[in-house]
């Protein structure tokens, strides 16, 4: 039964947006054309997301930016078998949608929805992986308001407020052998309102030169029993065994600190980058509390014993602080037209040792590049390509002493429109 609570760890943790194994975080398509810089730069609305404070430095009253991608994800895993297996992802949607407006020159107040995660994970029913995952589908929705103060005219200050609604669904097979009956199954979904703040400093010592700080804060996921429910599919016998019912965990998820430059080296050239530190080290362990525990009677020589079926568990995961670091440029081609490519590096927090299948992670590196095509002198079209290529990692979980290796590939073609005026 430990293996079901290892698998409803995936729940609290793809909730937010911080989460490393497949979570590739594409809340605009300008900024992901750059390989997702933003801390230092203040192109339009979307600049709330990466940094609150940049937001009443726009030069326009009103500003709107609405875009999406489609997110082609794909995980390998090989065993010890030296058989090889795959995932089989239908296409996950992640969406942005940010609009600001500036009340006078130095205040302004912005609205952001967008949504890190809306992609689904499939490893098939019979995959030797099964009874830790067989698939999951994942929607999460960010809701941001935003509010930016210009202090003077090199530096401004901002705070977003996160309304953040995820909900989950997973689905893994039961070892059901000991008990004498076949394999069963359980899905586990759950659903969680939860909050936390975005809050950033935007300089600007030159004409040519931004700084960007950017700070977004731990938020503790709470799931209680009335968030988490866990419906089993397991034969008559022992099926009392298996209650459905809720579940509650608790998973602190790390604070992150980001620091951005950016330069205009001309008239056509601007370069920026970003250094990304998140403290995954506050996650140590996940522990699980079933609304329901059972125990059954087994036959031994001498005496039936009494042995749990479906306990409280603690797993352990004794993540790392990881560091991300990504550098961008933007070429004015023209009049209408800008064009982007960019880099980075994404360090993992997982451990090798208390390795899941349900968060693949390892290092990687994201290769992008992008364009924005001005329609008019107020609209703009913009779109970007992001490929991501995980290291091969050779893990296994303590805990169950499931192990291979895995490799990670991605592509993420995006495209959005841009209204300022």
């Amino acid at each position: 039964m430990r293996k079901i609570c290892l698998a409803i760890a995936l729940i609290v943790l793809a909730i937010n947006v911080k989460a490393e194994g497949y979570a590739v975080n594409v809340q605009g398509n300008k900024q992901t054309g750059m390989g997702h810089v933003g801390t230092a730069l203040n192109f339009d609305a979307s600049s709330m997301q990466w940094n609150p404070g940049a937001l009443a430095t726009l030069d326009q009253k009103y500003s709107f930016s609405v875009g999406g991608f489609a997110t082609l994800i794909k995980t390998e895993f090989t065993g010890a078998s030296g058989m090889t297996e795959e995932t089989d992802n239908p296409t996950g949607t992640p969406f942005y949608l940010y609009g600001s407006m500036k009340v006078s020159d130095k205040l302004a107040f912005g609205l952001g929805v967008y949504s890190p995660f809306g992609n689904k994970v499939d490893f098939g029913k019979e995959w030797s992986g099964k009874y830790l995952i067989q698939d999951i589908s994942l929607k999460a929705i960010y809701i941001q308001p935003t509010v930016s103060y210009q202090l003077a005219d090199w530096i401004s200050v901002g705070a977003g407020l996160n309304i953040v609604y995820g909900s989950v669904e997973l689905n893994r097979a039961i070892p059901l052998a000991s008990l004498g009956a076949p394999d069963g199954e359980v899905e586990i979904s759950g659903s969680k309102i939860q909050y936390g703040y975005n809050l950033g400093i935007f300089l600007q010592p030159t004409e040519k030169l931004n700084i960007g700080l950017s700070y977004r804060s731990q938020v503790d996921v709470e799931l209680e029993y009335s968030d988490g429910d866990v419906d089993f599919t397991v034969a008559d016998p022992i099926s009392p065994l298996f209650p459905d019912g809720g579940v509650a965990a608790t998973l602190p998820l790390p604070a992150s600190f980001n620091i951005g430059l950016a330069y205009q080296i001309d008239e056509k050239w601007l370069i920026s980058a970003d250094v990304n530190f998140v403290q995954w080290d506050v996650y140590k362990a996940l522990n699980f509390d079933f609304e329901t525990n059972t125990t059954t009677m087994v036959s031994t020589p001498g005496s039936p014993v009494e042995v749990p079926v479906l306990q409280d568990s603690n797993s352990k995961r004794d993540w790392d602080n990881s560091t991300t670091y990504r550098i961008g440029a933007q070429y004015a081609a023209n009049e209408k037209l800008d064009l982007r490519a960019g880099f980075y590096y994404d360090e993992t927090p997982t451990n090798e040792k208390f390795y899941t299948p349900e968060t693949p992670g390892a290092n990687k590196i994201g290769i992008s590049a992008g364009f924005s095509y001005l329609l008019t002198d107020k609209l703009s079209v913009d779109a970007s390509l992001l490929y991501i290529k995980g290291e091969k990692i050779n893990a296994v979980d303590g805990n169950t002493g499931f192990a291979g290796e895995y490799e990670n590939t991605g592509f993420l073609p995006g495209i959005g429109v841009s209204y300022n005026f």
